[in-house]
């Protein structure tokens, strides 16, 4: 017996090809009035086209955005959104963090089906969608938030989206979390390879619900990176490194090779030569591999200075007007940066700074008090950063100076260093409140770290007297200083002078010029102790974390390291306390001091045991 078959029946037994998502994001149209643009642009964010790619993977359970605003991260979401409709229907649950941003959310969704043909033909009547779902005529999207265990109950769902993660909390009542209990509504498609998650987020505090994602297992995170067209350098672009003031202008550098990374054509060329790169989980900013292997969990991570909708221009505007307000200034770390805030136990901060000025001191002007100058040099690429302390009775101490010497790493060889040192640092001559003397630095550390250590080295093999060079050391080194005779160099354990430097700010004894300059106050306020706890043991221990340019602190740390370098038999500190010492390299000049009626000459220390010091010990082997 002989069949026939109309077309529109073949087409119902017909399974269509499966399309990649991104080809499905090309079919969206959005809302002119809410969008940028009417049409899904991926040469704008191509940071998107692998996250995008990978929906509807049937080996990739769940893939996570961690990005700023304004940078396409909603895109994705409607992306997921659409490919459920059009090619993968089964029900689709769409969480946020509480009911009025759950019915925004869904009213973006709204917004894309409506205006996406393929899409809108789904729509069975005007009442079909609300704020709480949409019941279309092949599948359904459940609305629910975070903080009700309701709607996150017993619905199985083919698909799920968090959208926000770092506003939902860590647990729900007694139960687990949104994003444990969102997995557990997809074990029904699961097991069949069919089931996915999608959770899309600016980042919040390390150790909130979606800092923890990091280190899940079975998860791969992916940064996205730049290769410079010029010198191939493969870089995660870095606010603090890459952008630079140039001609009073903010503009994007290569750190390889120092070439612009132009916004102008809303950072197509840049980001046509990006790529993602794997990380390390436990250091996220370090880069492991440029290639990657995806596994069960996904997250693709980039910022602002990545999307195309925000300018070097207004980036570092925002960075400006917020750099003071901490509140403001957080922001700029989460949603702008993309960086998880780090909660810290510091008690630094600009304004209270600012309370520790001495209005009877302007910068440049020595106390009459004081009884030696030390100094510290941080070593940068493009230059050195500087500061001249003070120290009197009972640890008294002044900033006397800070300022930066312009020196590019690729301009200045070790004669040019020497120089520039000399001048500005070792002859420099400051006079006192009185006007009755002139100082010059007695010593002054040295940072050997970083790009520049042969030239440093060479710089001071060329007759810089008062110069000490230091490298930093972990703590597990066994001695607070250890000096290499061979390469007269000192190997110091930084953060017990980080500490002291941060204790010492707090003072009363610890004063500042009256016009003491801005970039001084954030430098040394961008240095915070941060509290770990063992969640296993309920140990806690305490790290330096960075959260922007900490320049200036360094410098101060390697002049406080000054006190404990034996200089003239002694050490600063040691003699810091005794009545009349002091110590002037310009004069050379010292007082005689009186002791068991007899006199005896500043020059003639005494012998004294100094093999342990107020910071620590100091160990003159190699």
């Amino acid at each position: 017996m002989e069949v026939k078959i109309s077309k529109e029946e073949l087409s119902i037994l017909y399974i269509p090809e499966r399309l990649s998502a991104v080809e499905v994001a090309k079919k969206l149209r959005f809302p002119p009035k809410a969008n940028f643009s009417t049409k899904f642009q991926l040469d704008l964010t191509p940071y998107l086209e692998l996250p995008i790619s990978l929906i509807g993977r049937n080996n990739v359970g769940w893939i996570f955005l961690i990005k700023p605003t304004q940078s396409g991260g909603t895109v994705f979401l409607q992306v997921s959104v659409a490919d459920a409709i059009d090619q993968d229907p089964g029900s689709l649950i769409y969480v946020t963090p509480n009911e009025m941003l759950t019915g925004k959310g869904m009213k973006r969704i709204e917004g894309i089906i409506e205006e996406t043909p393929d899409l809108a033909k789904h729509i069975p009547n005007k009442r079909s969608m609300s704020k709480v779902g949409a019941d279309l005529d092949n599948m359904k999207i459940f609305a629910a938030w975070a903080g009700s265990l309701a709607t996150l109950s017993e619905t199985p769902a083919k698909r799920v989206i968090l959208d926000e993660i770092r506003l939902m909390p860590l647990t729900l009542g007694d139960e687990s979390n949104a994003i444990k209990m969102a997995d557990d509504r997809l074990t029904t498609y699961k097991s069949q390879g069919l089931a996915q998650g999608y959770g899309v987020s600016t980042p919040s505090v390390e150790g909130d619900l979606l800092h923890q994602q990091l280190t899940v297992h079975g998860t791969t995170v992916l940064r996205w990176a730049i290769k410079c067209w010029s010198c191939g350098k493969v870089q995660i672009l870095n606010f603090w490194k890459n952008v630079k003031i140039i001609e009073k202008k903010p503009v994007c550098k290569c750190v390889g090779c120092g070439i612009k990374f132009d916004d102008a054509d809303r950072k197509k060329k840049m980001n046509s030569h990006g790529l993602y790169v794997e990380i390390d989980p436990k250091k996220p900013l370090e880069v492991k591999s440029v290639e990657y292997k995806i596994r069960d969990r996904v997250i693709c991570w980039y910022s602002s200075l990545d999307s195309p909708f925000r300018s070097w221009n207004a980036i570092y505007n925002e960075f400006i007007t917020t750099r003071d307000k901490l509140h403001d200034y957080k922001n700029f770390i989460q949603c702008w940066l993309a960086q998880f805030w780090h909660d810290d136990v510091s008690k630094t901060s600009v304004d209270g700074l600012k309370e520790r000025r001495d209005k009877s001191l302007e910068r440049g002007t020595v106390p009459d008090w004081c009884k030696v100058l030390t100094g510290g040099i941080d070593t940068q690429d493009d230059g050195f950063y500087v500061t001249v302390r003070a120290w009197g009775d009972g640890k008294r101490s002044h900033l006397v100076d800070h300022f930066f010497i312009t020196c590019h790493m690729a301009d200045a060889d070790a004669p040019i260093i020497h120089k520039l040192i000399k001048n500005n640092v070792e002859d420099k001559i400051y006079g006192n409140e009185s006007n009755t003397m002139k100082w010059r630095v007695a010593l002054y550390g040295w940072d050997t770290g970083g790009h520049r250590t042969k030239e440093v080295y060479n710089a001071v093999s060329l007759g810089l007297h008062n110069a000490i060079m230091v490298k930093g050391a972990g703590d597990n080194q066994d001695v607070t200083i250890k000096y290499n005779k061979d390469k007269n160099l000192y190997h110091v354990r930084n953060s017990e002078y980080m500490e002291e430097t941060e204790k010492h700010s707090y003072a009363e004894n610890f004063t500042l010029p009256d016009n003491v300059g801005r970039d001084y106050l954030r430098h040394f306020c961008n240095r915070r102790k941060k509290k770990i706890v063992n969640k296993k043991t309920g140990e806690e221990t305490f790290i330096w974390i960075r959260v922007g340019k900490y320049d200036y602190r360094m410098a101060e740390v390697h002049a406080y390291i000054c006190l404990d370098i034996p200089f003239e038999d002694t050490t600063f500190r040691y003699r810091l306390n005794d009545k009349d010492f002091l110590y002037n390299p310009l004069t050379k000049l010292y007082k005689e001091v009186e002791k068991d009626d007899d006199y005896y000459n500043q020059n003639e220390f005494e012998e004294e045991d100094i093999s342990e010091y107020e910071i620590g010990g100091i160990n003159w082997e190699d």
